[in-house]
C-alpha cells in the first residue's frame, strides 16, 4: 500500500512539473482596492519587469489595463533566447503588497492573450542595406528589411 501511495505522489509531482514547464508567460495584476495601490510593491514590480526586459528574459509585455487607484493588469511572455523566466516568476512571487490597499495576483499561463497594447523589447536588426528595423507588435517579430 505504501508503494502504491508513493507511486501516486511521484506521478502527481511529475505531472505538476510538466504542467509548470508549459507555462511560458505570467499574467500580473497589481491594483489598488479602494485606497491607492501599495507604492513600494508597485515600484518593485515595475523594476523587476524592467530588468527582465532589459536582460532579454521577457520577449513581450502586454498591458491589458490600468486601475483607478493605480496599478495595472498585464502579461509577460518568456523569451525563447533566455533561460531566466522561472527566476523572474520566483522574484515576482517574493514581492509582498499590503493586502489592505492592494490586490496582487500572479497567474502562470501558456501564452499571453493578444492585445493592442503589446510592448516589445526595443531591439534593432541591422539590414543588408545598412538600415535597421525594430520589433513590431503584437507578435514582436522583426519588421522585414526593405528590398535593395
Amino acid at each position: 500500500m505504501k508503494t502504491y501511495r508513493l507511486a501516486l505522489i511521484l506521478i502527481g509531482l511529475l505531472t505538476l512539473s510538466a504542467h509548470a514547464a508549459d507555462k511560458k508567460a505570467i499574467e500580473i495584476n497589481i491594483n489598488g482596492v479602494g485606497p491607492a495601490v501599495d507604492e513600494a510593491a508597485f515600484k518593485t514590480v515595475k523594476q523587476v519587469i524592467g530588468n527582465a526586459v532589459a536582460n532579454g528574459v521577457i520577449d513581450q509585455f502586454t498591458v491589458y489595463g490600468y486601475g483607478d487607484e493605480g496599478g495595472f493588469s498585464a502579461c509577460a511572455q518568456a523569451s525563447s533566447r533566455s533561460k531566466g523566466f522561472a527566476s523572474l516568476v520566483k522574484q515576482l512571487r517574493t514581492i509582498q503588497a499590503n493586502p489592505a490597499t492592494t490586490a496582487y495576483v500572479l497567474n502562470p499561463v501558456a501564452a499571453c492573450a493578444s492585445a493592442s497594447n503589446t510592448v516589445c523589447t526595443e531591439e534593432a536588426k541591422l539590414c543588408p542595406d545598412g538600415s535597421s528595423v525594430s520589433r513590431v507588435p503584437p507578435s514582436c517579430e522583426f519588421a522585414p528589411c526593405p528590398n535593395p
